[in-house]
């Protein structure tokens, strides 16, 4: 990706926060990195820094819109005709809400001129947005997409960000608590720890390597959030010895990645971490582990 204003995770979130809610913004990343998610939780956090009770998110992928569906259908009143416009971009103009255009540049033509109407003018076809509805636009990157071309004349209507989100923004948010309320792992961590320990021990395996083939698996961000939640729901993210973890894994991060992680996991379960030691040593867990740890060193 060609980058003119990398910016982390961090750093997007605090410049989000105060940007004017009239400003739209461009954010400009590979695919798998997140970008949906990031806008996700920026929503949660005008939220709180606006006090506000309710403040809806509508997703829409341009890639998979038609004409129709961006500016509504037509109806006649009287001698002239008016477009209806669609439920969504109704709800934006009603009441305060966060539009994201994701895709923007997988489009078709015409509907890449009506979500430009939304974005730079902030209406369409004469219905104008809420005036505290922010628009975000997303554009995947990389040599491996099918994409139209943006004019470089629309860029000094964005604010304009290429998300470069550090390994470390990663991993602060796999090892915190969920926080989305509509999500099934709304107050538990997003990730468990065994693969962001993983991660944090070897860096390599977190994003997709460059120049990679686009028709192999390769790991990503995503995918690793993925691989968490399929092992979890299957019951043997504890178990790097069952078939199906290695199974799992493989179908969502390749296989050069998928054997790292089972062998690193294999003896995970086995170390003391400083927390365990801290705030568990006394929990049966453990215990079971210093005392197999105790006898395998009496053994050796």
């Amino acid at each position: 990706m060609s980058v003119s204003n990398p910016m982390s995770i961090v750093n997007f979130m605090k410049a989000g926060e105060a940007l004017p809610p009239g400003i739209s913004v461009l954010l400009r990343a590979d695919h798998g990195l997140g970008k949906s998610q990031v806008i996700r939780y920026l929503r949660l956090r005008l939220m709180k820094q606006l006090n506000l009770e309710g403040f809806p998110l509508i997703d829409r992928r341009l890639s998979q819109m038609s004409e129709g569906d961006m500016i509504g259908l037509p109806s006649t009143d009287g001698e002239v005709t008016r477009f209806n416009p669609p439920d969504w971009y109704k709800q934006a103009t009603r009441e305060p809400c966060v539009l994201f255009l994701d895709e923007l540049n997988r489009a078709t033509p015409e509907v890449m001129q009506a979500a430009f109407q939304i974005v730079l003018d902030r209406e369409l076809n004469g219905c104008k947005l809420h005036p505290d509805s922010r628009v975000y636009a997303a554009v995947n990157t990389g040599a491996s997409y099918s994409v139209n071309e943006i004019d470089p004349a629309l860029n000094d209507r964005f604010f304009i960000v290429d998300l470069v989100p550090t390994v470390k923004d990663w991993l602060d948010w796999a090892r915190a608590e969920c926080v989305m309320t509509d999500s099934k792992k709304f107050g538990k961590i997003n990730v468990d720890p065994v693969i962001s320990d993983f991660i944090a021990h070897d860096e390599k395996w977190l994003d997709t390597p460059k120049n990679a083939d686009p028709q192999k698996c390769h790991p990503s961000r995503r995918s690793w959030e993925r691989v968490s939640d399929a092992l979890i729901h299957a019951g043997v993210i504890e178990d790097p010895d069952d078939q199906l973890f290695r199974l799992l894994t493989m179908g969502f991060v390749g296989t050069e990645a998928s054997i790292a992680f089972r062998d690193y996991a294999k003896n995970f379960d086995a170390r003391i971490s400083g927390v365990e030691i801290l705030n568990k040593f006394t929990t049966k867990k453990v215990q079971e582990k210093m005392t197999r740890q105790s006898q395998e060193a009496k053994n050796s």
